[in-house]
């Protein structure tokens, strides 16, 4: 039996692909003046619980067709080889989370000479649990609907001192897998590779205080070794977060923030919008339908 959710999904598939065709059929005009960032998660064909439930994930096999879809209709923008990439029209791959999967498939866009760049929790890479797989995980138990706002510090302590060591295990199982210190060394070591911030832990960044928001950034961190080597991009987790919270973060010194629906500034930085590269997108339709959407939203945005 399909579950509702289920049902919503491929309704909303359908609608994409049946947008995506309008589009295309109409020249697909607007999409080649703008940088279109693109975000991927975990990259597997047998996906932990979290990512195959919030759909935040490719197969290896379609991974590989959407880059060729990507390579095929764009210019891939590479930050490392042009200082004002952000200014500039193309295409930016972007990885969150810093999953293992991510690690492969950064290693096989190497060999294409193709660039990513990596948005990493540290804290889960230093074996710490991902706050919202936490939430994801209890809510489930709970059978009710994912609180994502619950993704904060004071509260994960809480819940985790609460959970058995066959629940801890189950969590464990249930998350992830995320790249470790070795394997981040291995993810440094890639030329074409560049890393930027997503909060030391997934957290919901609306929540967090603005004391909260200052400590859970790498800039502003001192205990991991990477630090040098990360570039001043922070993304909102969950894709989004409120105006006075970004400014605080550019405060601390951000160069591009990744967040929201629309193309815009806030003063002299950059925010871009990412269109999430899930499972679902597995043709040139499909693709462009979520390109149309993202340049609608933002126009209406803008008009407000």
């Amino acid at each position: 039996m399909i579950s509702r959710q289920m049902l919503r999904r491929k309704t909303l598939n359908f609608a994409k692909w049946i947008i995506g065709c309008a589009y295309l059929l109409i020249g697909a005009p607007g999409y080649r003046s703008k940088i279109v960032a693109f975000v991927f998660h975990e990259v597997s064909d047998a996906p932990r619980g979290h990512a195959r439930l919030t759909n935040t994930y490719s197969t290896n096999n379609n991974f590989m067709k959407q880059i060729a879809l990507l390579t095929g209709n764009f210019k891939i923008i590479d930050p490392l080889e042009d200082p004002q990439w952000v200014n500039k029209s193309g295409c930016l791959i972007t990885f969150d989370d810093g999953y293992k999967g991510a690690l492969k498939a950064a290693k096989t866009l190497e060999d294409l000479g193709i660039a990513s760049t990596h948005l990493l929790n540290l804290e889960t890479i230093y074996g710490q649990f991902n706050s919202s797989a936490l939430i994801h995980f209890r809510d489930i138990q709970l059978a009710r609907e994912t609180k994502w706002t619950d993704s904060q510090p004071k509260l994960m302590k809480e819940l985790l001192s609460k959970l058995s060591n066959t629940e801890l295990m189950s969590l464990a199982d249930f998350s992830g897998p995320y790249i470790n210190q070795e394997e981040l060394i291995e993810l440094i070591s890639l030329t074409r590779v560049s890393l930027g911030d997503h909060f030391l832990n997934h957290w919901y960044g609306n929540s967090l205080t603005d004391e909260e928001i200052k400590e859970n950034l790498y800039l502003n961190a001192t205990k991991f070794h990477e630090i040098d080597k990360m570039r001043p991009y922070f993304a909102s987790p969950h894709g989004q977060m409120d105006d006075e919270k970004i400014r605080l973060i550019i405060e601390q010194g951000y160069e591009v923030i990744f967040s929201g629906s629309s193309w815009r500034k806030i003063g002299n930085i950059p925010i871009v919008p990412r269109i999430d590269m899930n499972n679902s997108i597995r043709s040139k339709a499909s693709l462009f339908g979520a390109i149309a959407i993202l340049i609608l939203r933002s126009k209406l945005k803008a008009k407000n």
